[in-house]
């Protein structure tokens, strides 16, 4: 995880201004760059979209943070969607109300389009009169069941965790012997060394994790956008779905399902999905393939492809491999194993 792009949807509304302060401190804190979003012709015109974009931008670059700005004629979700597949965002911030009209419960409806539609992870912010610092993540709530998509989501929690110091709460809904055991292999198995609590809880998925993040002590809750025990819905399944819609703090939506090693293009790398596995990719100018384990041999954290510099960097400690897996920076001291490809 690096969220190196992280793009900001705002119509100049409070619950969007929260959504760009988030956005800011997360950039922030991992050197990433933030993408400020307007779209125009639908309620907000072009000359009001340009006044919101300038404060937004005014007010990120006082933070010390690098922005970039876009604006598109359009309805709201669709630009957003669009531009982060356009520009490779990592991360898509947006306020839960305000964007749109509601449709259900406190999620609105851009909000719930976009985390259905996205490319990308989704974060969406809360408005919370009792929460001053937007962003502000010092406890994290990871919810799995053991599924591989699940497992994903919990692997990018606590690699957040690690480059956030924060915590993290750990849960399972279901069987608590089974939740148990889900328990110890998750926490054993997590990149990097953020602090584990594990806890078991029986009946409605949704509903237990709503009531685990409640208590005051939990600044965001990370759900994958599949899996979870429930049926699937368009791109979001029904459990993440209704833990967006019913929570009071932050959800970070996170993508698991990812792109293949055709989306690559010649002379670049990324992350892809090869028969269920994630895999470091690069693909040479003449269409060879390197496959490598994503895995920093440092402590276990998800390298990333740095387009710029041509390597594969952590984000959790700042290890850097080449583009065949060698390592040249620490603190690791090996190379990334290889992988294998189909085929």
């Amino acid at each position: 995880m690096s969220y190196q792009r992280i793009m900001v949807g705002t119509d100049g509304s409070e619950t969007a201004v929260r959504a760009v302060e988030a956005a800011t401190r997360l950039a922030g804190r991992v050197g990433g760059v933030v993408q400020i979003v307007t779209a125009f012709g639908t309620g907000v015109d072009a000359e009001t979209a340009k006044e919101v974009l300038r404060y937004a931008r005014e007010a990120v670059r006082a933070q010390g943070v690098e922005t970039k700005t876009h604006m598109k004629e359009g309805p709201p979700d669709p630009v957003i969607t669009e531009l982060a597949l356009l520009h490779g965002a990592d991360l898509i911030v947006v306020g839960n109300v305000g964007m749109g009209k509601a449709k259900r419960f406190r999620l609105g409806g851009i909000a719930e389009e976009i985390a259905h539609g996205a490319p990308c992870d989704v974060l969406i912010v809360h408005t919370r009169e009792d929460r001053p610092e937007a962003g502000a993540y010092g406890r994290l709530l990871v919810a799995t069941d053991g599924s591989a998509t699940a497992t994903e989501a919990a692997r990018k929690g606590f690699e957040l965790a690690e480059l956030l110091g924060a915590e993290v709460r750990l849960v399972h809904v279901g069987d608590p012997l089974l939740g148990a055991v889900v328990l110890e292999r998750t926490a054993k198995d997590r990149p990097g060394s953020a602090p584990v609590e594990g806890k078991t809880f029986e009946g409605d998925p949704a509903d237990r994790i709503v009531e685990a993040s409640g208590g005051g002590d939990v600044d965001l809750v990370v759900v994958g956008n599949k899996g979870l025990a429930g049926p699937r819905r368009y791109l979001l399944g029904s459990i993440p779905a209704k833990v967006a819609h019913a929570s009071t703090v932050d959800v970070l939506i996170a993508k698991t399902v990812g792109r293949t090693t055709d989306d690559l293009e010649p002379g670049h790398g990324g992350l892809v999905d090869v028969e269920g596995r994630r895999v470091a990719v690069y693909k040479a100018e003449d269409g060879t393939l390197t496959a490598l384990s994503p895995k920093c041999t440092h402590m276990g954290c998800t390298v990333d492809w740095n387009d710029g510099e041509q390597t594969w960097d952590c984000p959790c400690h700042g290890s850097r491999y080449r583009k065949e897996g060698a390592v040249f920076q620490g603190p690791a001291k090996r190379d990334l194993d290889p992988e294998s490809l189909p085929g």
